[in-house]
């Protein structure tokens, strides 16, 4: 009787050779380089749109700012301004005592290249109905905000003369507006007192 741990083998089994198990690592490598290359971009572009919004952001509070507070010359507006290629500032009463607080001064994430368009520097005021106005107190509509990497694609913010930032979408200067209110229908049975 034989143990059962002691069985003739096969006479025709044969392993993996070497060349095979090197096709199959280099194939794997070749894999996880393209998927690793997919994951850092989709990072860089994620970060250059969080950056966009939170731009997108702060010029909507600057904006909501100045509604609630009625500035009348600039000085007193709420302001984001592009300070260079890589900073910018936002001006607004986060404290609420109903003064401007000491500029917030944000910078784009360094390690990736962002950077604005230019012209720098360049303020973005807004009035106390919330509007985009110059230096002067004219009501203006701002030059779309581009924020780009060399090797990464851009973002655009626009920001409409009347204040509203939006991002990658064209920019538009005339507002929606009824040019006539709706009647209201009343029922012939009503009775108003």
């Amino acid at each position: 009787m034989k143990a059962p741990l002691t069985q003739k083998k096969l006479g025709n089994a044969a392993g993996v050779s070497v060349l095979e198990l090197l096709i199959v690592i280099t194939m794997l490598a070749v894999i996880t380089g393209f998927a690793v290359m997919r994951i850092v971009r989709a990072r860089q572009v994620m970060i250059r749109a969080n950056a966009a919004q939170e731009l997108s952001s702060y010029l909507e509070k600057a904006r909501l700012d100045s509604v609630r507070r009625h500035p009348n010359t600039t000085a007193e507006m709420a302001q984001v301004a592009i300070v260079n290629a890589t900073f910018y500032s936002v001006t607004i009463d986060s404290d609420g005592n109903g003064t401007l607080d000491a500029p917030k001064v944000i910078s784009l994430p360094a390690n990736l290249g962002l950077q604005f368009n230019g012209p720098f520097p360049r303020t973005i005021y807004f009035n106390w109905r919330g509007r985009t106005v110059d230096s002067t107190n004219a009501i203006a509509a701002p030059a779309s905000i581009s924020i780009s990497s060399s090797t990464y694609g851009s973002t655009l913010i626009n920001v409409t003369d009347t204040g509203q930032p939006t991002i990658g979408a064209a920019t538009s200067s005339n507002p929606v507006t009824n040019s006539t209110p709706p009647v209201p229908s009343l029922r012939d049975n009503m009775q108003i007192p």
